[in-house]
Formats: C-alpha cells, structure tokens, sequence
C-alpha cells in the first residue's frame, strides 16, 4: 500500500509539473522559441518564406528549376535591397540544364510522382531553369549594385529543396502540396543543413552572369550560340513571367 501511495503521489507530482511547465510556456515563453524547427502547412510555405525574405541581407538556394524563387523571392529580395539601399548577396544553385540524362530522370520522378505530373518533359525542364537563369541575369543587369548573385548549375537531384538565409533555413519537397520545416539558425540541425548546400554548392558549376548585354542576347552569351534549341530558349522566355506553384 505505501509503495502504491508513493506511485501515486509520484503521478501527481508529475501532472502537476506537466501543468505548471504548460502554463509557463503558454504565457511566458514564445512558441517560437519552443520549437526552432517548425513543421510549416502547405498554405503556409509561401508566407514563410516571404518572411524569411523580408529579413535577409543574404539568400542561399538550391532548388531544381525555380520557379517560386523567380516570381516571388527574387523580386522581394529586389525590393528589400532597394527599400535598405544595401546590397544582398544570393548563392543560386539550379538543376544543370545541360545534362539531358538528369534532366529526363528528374522529369520522369515529377511525372510519376506530383500533382502536374503531365507537364514534364525533358524540354520543360531545360526551359523552366532557363526561365530562372534569364530572370537572374535581367534582374542583375537591372540593378547591377544591388544584386551581388552567384550562380551554380548542379547534376545533384534530390527530393528536397533547401533555401534562407544565414539565419533560418526552410525544407520543401516537390509538391507544393507537402509540409515542409523551417530551421532557425540556433536549432542544431541548421548547421547541418547548411553544411548540406555548401557541398552542393561546392560540386556544383559556377556559372558567370554577365551584364551590360541585351536581354535576347544573355543565354547565348552565358552558354554559347547556338547549344540550346530555338524552342527550349522560346519557352524559356515565355515562362519568365510564370506563377509561383506555390501561388
């Protein structure tokens, strides 16, 4: 019987520690403190990422074709360099276009696997890089001060997509339909994850992006005359303006 009371007494000393340290950080304590790495809901990608953005003097991604980064995160972080008249540097690390085999596997994963499956081909991927290439060069011929970006074609696939800045990282897979993570820079898996973009970032190609060149003219001068297809430059073009999936 004494053991069962000390059991017991054990249990409600336990609950009411449990209450206590519920009340202290309910009112105390920001959530955001609580937990640094943050499962964030699909309709919330968007709004987190803008808010990393909007606190950033620096980003970092690596991604497959970029197509939230063109429409969304690079004009943001256009702005902000503009509105703080302070430049910000970007590391952009895209899916390298110029291998037809990584370019048709990475498609072939799409097709199979996300919820615009039809829409990939070898060809629309090559386009929707290029897309991004040609926004990051018009955007640093535009603001040549501003925009201090280096960028790096990768053979690297993954199922994840890393981006942030040197205070907060956020995780996304391919469908804009998955939960994603985000990583403030005091969780001690942020360190990991920027180790994880600095190797790819290492294995990638630098690529330079040149200025004072006349818009239809950048790809040809990034790639050479003619090694991409009409089409593919075409389509490319085309999609510059595109929405954001995450839109």
């Amino acid at each position: 019987m004494e053991t069962f009371n000390s059991f017991l007494n054990s249990v409600v000393a336990s609950g009411a520690f449990a209450i206590l340290s519920t009340l202290y950080i309910s009112f105390f304590v920001d959530p955001n403190e609580v937990q640094k790495a943050a499962v964030v809901l699909p309709q919330d990608i968007s709004q987190n990422l803008e808010r990393i953005v909007a606190d950033s003097v620096d980003y970092q991604i690596s991604v497959r074709t970029g197509r939230h980064f063109r429409a969304k995160t690079l004009p943001r972080l256009l702005e902000q360099a503009k509105k703080h008249r302070q430049p910000i540097r970007v590391d952009a690390i895209l899916l390298d276009f110029r291998d037809e085999a990584i370019c048709e596997q990475y498609a072939r994963f799409r097709r199979s696997a996300t919820f615009d499956g039809p829409l990939w081909s070898v060809e629309y991927v090559q386009s929707e890089v290029l897309a991004t290439i040609l926004a990051i060069a018009r955007a640093k011929n535009e603001y040549p001060l501003l925009l201090n970006v280096q960028l790096y074609l990768s053979k690297r696939l993954s199922t994840f997509r890393i981006e942030g800045s040197s205070q907060e990282l956020i995780v996304t897979r391919e469908d804009p339909k998955d939960f994603a993570y985000r990583y403030h820079r005091s969780h001690r898996d942020y360190a990991a994850y920027a180790h994880e973009l600095g190797l790819i970032r290492t294995e990638a190609s630098n690529v330079d992006v040149p200025t004072n060149v006349a818009p239809t003219e950048v790809l040809q001068t990034m790639f050479g005359l003619g090694t991409i297809p009409a089409t593919v430059i075409t389509a490319a073009e085309q999609a510059v303006g595109g929405r954001s999936p995450y839109a």
